[in-house]
């Protein structure tokens, strides 16, 4: 009779330890985190700036970016044409794309955004308030038509 309550308190004595293991694993679980714990990896994304040379269109919304470093802006929704467009300057520094606006009073405005992806074809990038734009690069004999 002592054998089989040892074995029965052994048993329960089992299943309470396994039970607390479970709730300790489900409950207690440590979260990776890749991007806090190894910030290096995640943060030294290079983009090839000279995939970026071209004409890029969002929907009616136009960017030419040039060799050396400037570019233009368009939007034919408003009517406004290349040559009528905003001129500004660019950098690709890492995943950091920055237009500057010059201001007509004086003084430059950047405007920082975190290159996503960037394709022969195609690009994403976004801001700090989650807006992304994708654009798709275009022929020059598209935007005669």
């Amino acid at each position: 009779m002592k054998k089989k309550i040892w074995i029965a308190i052994l048993i329960v004595v089992a299943l309470a330890g396994a039970a607390v293991a479970a709730y300790y694993i489900w409950f207690h679980k440590e979260y990776v985190q890749p991007e806090v714990d190894q910030p290096d990896v995640f943060h030294d994304l290079e983009f090839d700036a000279d995939l970026l040379i071209g004409v890029w269109r969002e929907d009616e919304n136009y960017y030419r970016y040039n060799e050396d470093g400037t570019a233009v802006n368009w939007d034919l929704s408003d009517d406004v044409m290349e040559d009528e467009g905003t001129e500004l300057t660019w950098s690709l520094e890492g995943e950091t794309f920055t237009h500057y606006y010059k201001m007509e009073i004086g003084g430059i405005v950047p405007k920082v955004f975190k290159m996503k992806s960037l394709e022969i074809d195609t690009m994403m990038y976004g801001d700090d308030y989650g807006v992304n734009h994708t654009f798709t690069k275009v022929e020059e004999l598209q935007l005669i038509q």
